[in-house]
């Protein structure tokens, strides 16, 4: 099998797993559940969603300005139309991963495969990095502003403290040769043997020199950032629209605690359950009905059902489209 049909078909099974685990979704919270929240919300949904739109402009943008660097002329479209079928498949099952393979497999059929992973890669470290910086502002913050109950203020500063090793961690492996690195470790455990590690630290010797040197980084980081201050809007937008008071104290904790509980609840297929618990808890920490986290976290994913639901069109859209256009232009 040629490399572009082996990705052609994971493509393909990485659609179907995406639409799936959508139906499951939608099964879960039910047509009325979705009516109902639709009806609740509005049209400040319809807003929402154009935010969410940008902010998949602002990520791809991201990755084109990191590809750029590598790959001189490289087209925005079909580095959009990775990220945003990769983002619809990362919200749809655990861990969020999966996704990530998905855009590399769609970009390689109009970059080197080196460039494809090394931008994926660095975009994936922006956005963390933003993440957490946004974490470790709010958290104390928040507890400044919200008495939290004991267990759940010190679940939330051990959090924010793993994130914050994690963060020096991956900046320390990057200035190392990150991929590098994790090929020695595991070489050292006797996972594979030396050899192996030999030969798979001089094929990935060029991604990680792409990473140390940050190519592209200003354009990568800035549409990093403009995409998280893209999803914080939106949130706040949420918040709005589901007729919660939009206090200081209640954005501060939804944009940096809130990014924990959806963090975490990313560890399980499609956050259910955790998220509902994360939000119930901090929801009634903030004085409010606890059942209005509840709500909070049913429109929440009302709103993964229509990213999900436009990822998985465009990605339906190029593995249809894409790979003929890309043959066109080679």
């Amino acid at each position: 099998m040629s490399a572009r049909r082996a990705t052609r078909v994971f493509n393909a099974i990485v659609l179907s797993i995406g639409a799936v685990a959508l139906t499951i979704l939608i099964y879960r919270m039910g047509v009325d559940g979705l009516r109902t929240v639709f009806g609740r919300v509005g049209w400040w949904f319809a807003v929402v969603a154009l935010i969410d739109l940008a902010a998949m402009g602002c990520d791809a943008f991201s990755i084109h300005g990191f590809l750029r660097a590598q790959v001189p002329g490289v087209d925005y479209l079909p580095v959009f139309a990775a990220q945003a079928s990769g983002l619809a498949i990362n919200r749809l099952t655990p861990g969020s991963t999966l996704g990530e393979p998905a855009k590399v497999t769609m970009l390689v059929h109009r970059v080197p495969h080196d460039a494809a992973v090394s931008a994926v890669l660095m975009f994936n470290l922006a956005t963390l990095f933003s993440g957490i910086a946004v974490i470790a502002i709010g958290v104390p913050v928040t507890l400044l502003l919200v008495d939290l109950p004991p267990r759940l203020e010190l679940a939330v500063w051990i959090a924010t403290g793993v994130l914050i090793v994690v963060a020096v961690g991956l900046a320390i492996l990057v200035r190392r040769g990150a991929i590098g690195t994790l090929i020695g470790v595991a070489a050292s455990v006797r996972v594979i043997s030396a050899a192996r590690a030999t030969r798979w630290r001089a094929k990935i010797a060029v991604i990680d020199g792409q990473i140390r040197a940050l190519r592209g980084a200003r354009r990568g980081v800035l549409g990093a950032v403009a995409s998280r201050v893209l999803n914080s809007a939106g949130t706040i937008v949420m918040l709005h629209a589901a007729e919660l008071p939009v206090t200081p104290a209640l954005v501060v904790a939804m944009l940096s605690v809130g990014i924990l509980v959806t963090w975490m609840a990313d560890i399980i297929p499609l956050g259910l359950g955790l998220a509902d618990t994360g939000n119930y808890a901090l929801y009634g920490a903030l004085g409010l009905a606890a059942k209005a986290g509840l709500d909070f976290t049913m429109i929440n994913r009302a709103r993964t059902v229509v990213i999900a639901a436009i990822g998985l069109v465009v990605m339906a859209i190029a593995h249809l489209v894409g790979p003929r256009d890309a043959a066109a232009h080679s």
